[in-house]
Order: structure tokens, then C-alpha cells, then sequence
């Protein structure tokens, strides 16, 4: 039997690196390494230079020498060391356009998911193999080999076995784990073909180039990157081979893979159930979610628990948590009300909250976290001085937000139907 509660759903690279470093979970997966199996692939994934990256590598025990990807743009026929915003602009909406309706390309599209540009023209990254650093992964990890079918409020349903669960980390596209949850959700996303080939795009360049970004609309493909010797080709939807053998007729193609969530449009309300947490690009739904997020999201410490005893921990400095003084208790619990309402409206004054003063400074995020941050911590210590538990906390959060979800729900439903106008 089984007795373990914590699982990672998906045994790609983000559910490999969390795993890794959070050994309580177990991964449940058919496979390892999602579709980083197509080995070419991994040229598509970038280890960028962060600290994150280097923590990752230096746990693995694995040498990676820096090095900077080289980007070039094709425009006008011609390989360009950079390109101008607006020609970058017409690039995001290349990538969001399928081949087939390049023809009808315009700027009328609006661009709201601007992370599929960049405004350099290179990315400092290390040269090492994902290969390794998949398998690596893959022998200091716990993994289930079973697939899932469904998931429900507290119970995980495979192919070959049924798991109760107190947490889930899921690193599938959001797409497929809303389904095996029961709540599909409109996420917007379009298919992604890759064309792996020896034939080199650009036969005459002194230009150096490890990636290539294609502006032209008479070109089918949005970019090539460097595989080995080869070159990995990337078309926006799905291609057939028939269709593939009449853009590329000269082409010397090695192999073809669709992945059909590939182009992601960021939606930040995709936000995980009860004990689920999202993980990765697909997961979270995320196009700016880069493998350094994961590392650092895998190794950082989000549990309420250290959050409640550290407040807990420090109110100690005021109230001795062994005696029960109902006077204190009450007068601790004026003080901290006050505070409250004191640091809510410094928080108040970060913003332009007045009439007819809006716009006059510029929010600035930082502190209005710090003081978001204050307020926080002192309605955490009315908690605190009488004396419930985190246990106390979650088991009434739940009840009241199943009072107020009904309550919201019955208001949907007996909304009073607005009068016609009379003619």
C-alpha cells in the first residue's frame, strides 16, 4: 500500500526539478522527461544564467560552462542583427497566427501577451545538456509509472490505482488537468508544429546565429534554432506532411512533432483548487514562467504553517501563550485593530485613492507590498493572542467560503430579470 499523500502530476522537467527538491512528493507519470523525450526538442528550453540555474546545476553535480544564445531576425530577405519595436511587434503576432492565415496578417491584432518578444539579441545561458539533466533528475525522484484519469477534492484516480491526497503540485497543461478535474476552463493556446531538418535556412550569412526569429509573412515558420548539426524549424499550428512537403519540397526532414498546447496565452486566472498548486508554463498558464521560476518555486518556502508559527513566534514577545488572561487578550486585541487599521491606511497612501487626484504619483509596488505586508501581520496576531490553531484557521475558511460560494451561486441563479422598456 501506498501510504504517501503528497503528488506531483506530470513527469516532465518541472515536475523532475520539483521532486528533486521536495522529496516528500512522489511523481505520477507514465513517462519521464514530457515531451523533452523528442530529444531536439530541448533546444527550445533554455537553462538561462540566473541563480537559480546555477543552484539547480551545482546540486546536480553538473559542469555547464556559460555561453550566449545568439538571436538574428529575418526580415526582407535579408539576416538582421536586430530589428526595430514595431517590426518585433509584427513578430508576437506572427507567433499568435496560424501559417495558414499569414496572408492576412495585420497589426489589428492586439497584443497583450508581450513575453513572446525580447529586446536583446542574445540570452545569457549555460551550455548543458538537458538530456543529462533530465536524467540526472530522473534517479533521485520517487515515480509512480501509472497514468491518471481523473482527480478529484481529495482522491487521485489511475489507470492502475486510486491515491488519497493531502497536497498536489501539477505540472500538466492546465487544459488537461481542468478536464481530469471535472471543470474544463476556456484557456486559450494554439498548436505547435516542429520540423526537425538538416537543411540550413539561411545558406549565405556571415552572421553568426543560434536562433533565428522569421518577420516576413511569406515565410510559413516563425523561427529556427540550432540542433547539433541540424535545425529545428517552428510552425504555428498543426502541419501535415503533405502540407509540410509543399512549404519545404528541398527540405531534408529528420522528424515532425505537434504539441498541441505549444503556443500559450497567459491567462493569470487560472488559478489551482484546494491542495493544488500550478507548476511550470503549462501548468500556471503562464508564457513569462521560465525553468529558473520553477527552480525557485520548488525550492522556496510557501507553507502557511512557517508563516503562522513565525508571527506566532514573535507575538510571544507580548503575550505569554501558556496563561489564558482574558483582560490582555482584549486589550491586545484593541491594540492590534488599531494597527490594523493604521498600517491600512498608510497602505491607502501608496495609492491615489482621493477624488479628483487621480494619476497625480506613481504606485510603487514594492511598498505597497511592505505595507500589505503590515497589515497582514497584525490581523495574524489577533489570531495569535486567542490562542487558535492553524487547524482552527483552515477549517473555518473553508466553511465560510462554502457559506459565501452558495450565497454568490443562489444570486446567479435568482438575479431578477430586467424590466423591457415600454414601447
Amino acid at each position: 500500500m501506498n501510504n504517501n499523500t503528497k503528488f506531483i502530476i506530470g513527469g516532465g522537467i518541472s515536475g523532475l526539478i520539483y521532486g528533486f527538491y521536495n522529496k516528500d512528493y512522489q511523481i505520477i507519470s507514465p513517462d519521464v522527461g514530457g515531451k523533452l523525450k523528442n530529444n531536439y526538442l530541448t533546444s527550445t528550453v533554455l537553462l538561462h544564467d540566473t541563480p537559480e540555474t546555477k543552484r539547480l546545476l551545482s546540486d546536480l553535480k553538473i559542469i555547464a560552462e556559460p555561453k550566449a544564445q545568439v538571436m538574428r531576425y529575418f526580415y526582407h530577405k535579408k539576416l538582421q542583427e536586430n530589428i526595430p519595436a514595431n517590426l518585433k511587434e509584427i513578430m508576437i503576432t506572427k507567433k499568435l497566427t496560424s501559417w495558414k492565415d499569414l496572408n492576412k496578417l495585420s497589426l489589428d491584432f492586439k497584443i497583450t501577451d508581450d513575453t513572446l518578444s525580447t529586446n536583446d539579441t542574445y540570452i545569457p545561458i549555460f551550455k548543458a545538456s538537458l538530456d543529462k539533466v533530465i536524467k540526472v533528475l530522473a534517479k533521485e525522484v520517487k515515480i509512480l509509472k501509472d497514468k491518471v484519469v481523473r482527480i478529484t477534492e481529495n482522491e487521485i484516480i489511475t489507470e492502475k490505482n486510486r491515491y488519497r491526497y493531502t497536497d498536489i503540485v501539477s505540472t500538466i497543461p492546465a487544459p488537461i488537468f481542468w478536464k481530469l478535474y471535472g471543470r474544463e476552463k476556456n484557456l486559450k493556446y494554439l498548436p505547435e508544429t516542429f520540423v526537425l531538418s538538416k537543411t540550413n535556412p539561411v545558406q549565405e550569412t556571415d552572421l553568426y546565429w543560434d536562433l533565428i526569429y522569421f518577420i516576413d509573412k511569406s515565410i510559413p515558420f516563425t523561427r529556427v534554432s540550432r540542433y547539433g548539426n541540424d535545425f529545428l524549424y517552428e510552425f504555428t499550428d498543426e502541419l501535415s506532411h503533405k502540407e509540410l512537403g509543399n512549404i519545404l519540397p528541398k527540405a531534408d526532414i529528420i522528424n515532425v512533432y505537434t504539441d498541441p498546447f505549444g503556443i500559450v496565452i497567459t491567462d493569470l486566472n487560472n488559478i489551482p483548487p484546494p491542495n493544488v498548486r500550478f507548476l511550470g508554463r503549462f501548468a500556471t498558464w503562464n508564457h513569462a514562467y521560465k525553468i529558473q521560476d520553477v527552480i525557485k518555486d520548488s525550492i522556496a518556502r510557501y507553507d502557511f504553517i512557517s508563516i503562522w508559527n513565525k508571527q506566532k513566534d514573535f507575538n510571544a514577545n507580548f503575550f505569554d501563550f501558556n496563561v489564558k488572561n482574558i483582560e490582555l487578550q482584549q486589550k491586545l486585541t484593541k491594540e492590534f485593530i488599531l494597527h490594523v487599521e493604521d498600517e491600512a491606511h498608510e497602505l491607502l497612501r501608496e495609492i491615489n485613492w482621493k477624488m479628483g487626484q487621480y494619476k497625480i504619483k506613481e504606485v510603487d509596488r514594492t511598498h505597497l507590498l511592505e505595507e500589505w505586508i503590515d497589515v497582514f501581520k497584525y490581523w495574524l496576531g489577533i489570531g495569535n493572542v486567542w490562542g487558535f490553531t492553524i487547524e482552527d484557521f483552515f477549517n473555518e475558511f473553508w466553511r465560510k467560503s462554502a457559506i459565501v460560494d452558495d450565497r454568490f451561486k443562489h444570486l446567479l441563479t435568482n438575479k431578477p430579470k430586467a424590466k423591457e422598456d415600454k414601447q
